[in-house]
């Protein structure tokens, strides 16, 4: 039920952003709406986002069998990020400098999104970005899907200390989601009074 509800969701989402794109388009001179879909198909992250990529391209599939959006039938432009944060920015551009694509639907590393977000705001463009990320950023030009630690993490740190213990030891990856999430983890602690007990 859950996983349905997820698919349906992420479906209407994608509608949403598509017709967004649409009002963007020439509707004089464009017959069909570029959807540049940017994800890791090589590196380290390909074999999270390749599934992204399935995603969506199942998505515009049955968009188009149904007649498109509007009456125009949506042309998916990907590109390889190639886990690598830099490729990300040089192909968002190329996305859309050359391909002109209406939209971005891309980036799983907050690394990747936040080289990309100056890229798509230089041109205010709109990107979709699918996954959870530390929050603490915002822009106009991305709809962020995904939770943020005041849904996840701050409940979840409220829900520990009641039901399992005070004695808290943070555990995480170098990287900018773990760093962001022990510092609110942190801050929510002190809030209660408790320090802890390390970090690595």
């Amino acid at each position: 039920m859950v996983k349905r509800f997820r698919v349906y969701f992420g479906l209407c989402l994608l509608f949403f952003g598509l017709l967004i794109a649409l009002v963007a388009c020439d509707t004089k001179q464009d017959t069909k709406v570029r959807i540049g879909i940017l994800h890791s198909m090589t590196g380290t992250m390909s074999f999270s986002e390749r599934d992204l990529v399935d995603v969506i391209s199942l998505a515009i599939k049955e968009i188009n069998l149904d007649g498109g959006l509007l009456g125009k039938e949506l042309e998916p432009v990907l590109a390889d990020g190639a886990s690598d944060p830099n490729k990300f920015a040089t192909e968002a551009d190329r996305l859309i400098i050359e391909n002109k694509v209406a939209v971005i639907f891309g980036c799983w590393t907050s690394s990747c999104r936040k080289s990309v977000k100056p890229v798509i705001e230089r041109h205010h463009h709109l990107m979709f970005y699918p996954l959870q990320y530390e929050g603490l950023e915002m822009s106009p030009n991305i709809i962020y899907t995904g939770a943020t630690p005041n849904q996840q993490i701050i409940p979840s740190i409220h829900w520990a200390l009641e039901n399992i213990g005070k004695r808290v030891y943070l555990v995480g990856s170098d990287y900018i989601f773990p760093r962001a999430a022990n510092m609110i983890i942190k801050d929510q602690l002190k809030s209660r009074g408790i320090t802890p007990l390390g970090e690595t």
